[in-house]
């Protein structure tokens, strides 16, 4: 189990409910990790704990600064006190998913950047996000921004400010518009940040099931 070393107490999950009346995906953490069984917080929704029951299929899923992390199980316990948590056992391994292959959902937040340059700091731009993952996004812009360019951006999401450098990978001329879709990568962000981002991504893809879209 060389995947318990990342399963840290604290650390944010999804906790996707996969059968009966609660199906859903659900924000949680890590409250204990034994040799065989992991602890995660009973999550809350709408300022209600959700009443997972004892024996529910569920898939729990976290990632860290190279890739996402997800195995399936069962409720094996429901504890009410001190701290209400649901109890699993800890399988042999998990399935990995390379940052690169991060779920990217649609999504609308103002953006500003800068480009670094040889003199230093360009001046401030606007742009829109067009989507969002775990690894990078994309946003449209009417400057022109050179592909494998560094540039350090800014954007704001419901559950906090973003600001990290980015690596562009994609620069392509929006038609019939005098602007450019970029698509950047996530360089050297901290844990912390990306965390708030998947968090947000969760949100989204949660809002999207509900409406029918996904």
């Amino acid at each position: 189990m060389s995947y318990k070393k990342k399963l840290l107490h604290g650390l944010a999950v999804e906790l996707a409910v996969l059968e009966g009346e609660y199906q859903g995906n659900y924000r949680t953490k890590i409250e204990e990790v034994g040799e065989r069984l992991l602890s995660v917080g009973v999550p809350f929704e709408h300022g209600e704990l959700v009443p997972v029951r004892e024996g529910t299929k569920v898939k729990i899923t976290f990632c860290d600064e190279t890739a996402v992390y997800s195995f399936e199980g069962n409720i094996m316990q429901r504890i009410a006190v001190p701290v209400p948590i649901l109890v699993l056992v800890l399988p042999d391994t998990v399935e990995k998913v390379q940052r690169r292959h991060f779920v990217r959902v649609p999504a609308s937040f103002p953006v500003s950047f800068r480009m670094v340059t040889r003199e230093g700091l360009s001046d401030l731009y606007k742009a829109i996000m067009l989507d969002l993952s775990g690894g990078g996004m994309r946003f449209s812009t009417r400057e022109l921004v050179e592909n494998r360019a560094l540039i350090y951006a800014q954007f704001s999401l419901p559950n906090g400010e973003i600001q990290t450098p980015v690596r562009v990978c994609r620069v392509v001329r929006i038609e019939d518009t005098k602007k450019y879709s970029v698509s950047v990568e996530f360089h050297e962000i901290s844990e912390r940040e990306r965390d708030k981002i998947i968090r947000c991504v969760f949100d989204i893809q949660r809002a999207m099931r509900k409406k029918g879209l996904v």
